[in-house]
């Protein structure tokens, strides 16, 4: 029988009503998935560290890599992290949990979902049995979440995305289309892991290799749950940074004659080069790649790894699409030809849509490279909080 291992790693001190409701939870997700999906073995081995996540309020990454952590070491295949700290929310109001598909662990709190928390008169008995209801209701949704589940419309199934702390209440199992489509990527997780077979016979790029092409599915749906395409929204100073520098070169006469002279051979290279480097420099400035807890390489790592990499690639692409496209726009209606012709006095015959072509790549590309300079001013922790989280829930 395939075995599937979730860990529950419960971080800084809990009261004990929250501690028992905890144990409750796990205890009833566990024979809830084992009733659902009896043809696996479930396993949920639950660890406590109370010397961790001691803040009133915590940075739901800084609980993702505690989470990562102990599933890289426990060899578990996903892994829930358990606090009882208000999580720092960055798109809503407040978030009840977070998950990260890229690292297979998710973050619930109970901080909210505690009657008392709302100035509600409950007996502990109480307390525990709704804290325990809403734990599993938020456990499943995230699980769901983890494994690439799109959300549900209807308020009684696992995958409706919350809006409030009492729609745990209602929320049940998963829709028949969920649970087979969670079945089947069950299967795929349930199999032996790369370095399980023969990790250690291959090297460092040959195994990448084999990780990439095996968890190629895997791949895509973390980059696409952690939708690249808002990075220019949400990552402000690299935007502003690079727009403000697209628009001193379109002001500046120099920059025209510059950009249009140029080759669209040169500027294709040119804007390749900075897509890559500016990915690269990001990378390393925001550390935002997972280091082996372990000496040995997982497969897990290198999924999370090249996921968080191929976000960041799409990101930056889309915002050098953008500054091209605004500046093709500017240049084409802002402009009159006979100033253009006077800027780009080194070009030989009439300036045609080719040469603003050249010239939106070129501003592009230095837009970009600003920008991205722009992007080390971001704080760490908010950058990796884009990067990683997939949705406040």
């Amino acid at each position: 029988m395939p075995l599937i291992e979730v860990g529950w790693l419960v971080v800084g001190r809990l009261d004990p009503v929250d501690r028992e409701a905890v144990h409750a939870a796990r205890r009833r997700l566990h024979s809830r998935l084992r009733e659902i999906f009896p043809r696996f073995h479930w396993q949920m081995p639950m660890l406590e560290r109370r010397d961790l996540a001691q803040a009133i309020r915590e940075e739901p990454v800084n609980l993702l890599d505690y989470g990562l952590t102990e599933r890289d070491s426990k060899h578990w295949d996903f892994s829930l992290v358990v606090t009882g700290a208000d999580l720092e929310s960055h798109y809503k109001p407040f978030a009840l949990g977070v998950p990260s598909r890229g690292m297979g662990v998710a973050v619930l709190s109970t901080s909210r979902i505690d009657p008392q928390a709302v100035g509600e008169e409950a007996t502990a008995e109480e307390r525990r049995e709704s804290m325990a209801r809403r734990l599993v209701a938020l456990a499943l949704h995230l699980f769901g979440d983890l494994n690439g589940l799109e959300h549900d419309e209807d308020p009684a199934r696992a995958m409706y995305p919350p809006q409030e702390v009492k729609d745990l209440d209602g929320m049940g199992g998963y829709s028949p289309e969920h649970t087979g489509a969670l079945a089947e990527r069950l299967a795929a997780v349930a199999d032996l892991r790369l370095e399980e077979v023969d990790g250690t016979r291959r090297s460092v790029w040959a195994f990448y290799l084999r990780a990439v092409q095996m968890g190629l599915g895997e791949i895509a749906s973390a980059v696409r749950q952690a939708q690249p395409w808002y990075f220019p929204v949400r990552l402000s100073r690299l935007t502003t940074a690079a727009a403000s520098a697209m628009v001193i070169l379109l002001i500046t006469a120099e920059a025209w004659d510059l950009g249009m002279s140029q080759r669209p051979a040169l500027v294709l290279a040119l804007s390749l080069a900075t897509l890559l480097a500016t990915t690269v420099y990001i990378l390393a400035r925001q550390r935002l790649l997972v280091r082996r807890s372990s000496g040995t390489l997982t497969e897990q790592v290198v999924v999370t790894n090249v996921s968080i990499t191929l976000v960041v690639l799409l990101g930056l692409a889309i915002t050098y699409a953008g500054l091209f496209l605004v500046t093709l726009l500017l240049s084409w209606v802002l402009f009159p030809g006979p100033l253009v012709a006077q800027w780009a006095a080194s070009l030989e015959g009439a300036v045609g849509l080719a040469h603003y072509l050249v010239l939106a790549g070129f501003v592009a590309a230095l837009g970009l490279l600003i920008g991205a300079l722009g992007a080390s001013f971001e704080q760490e922790i908010y950058f990796r909080h884009i990067a990683y989280v997939d949705e406040e829930t």
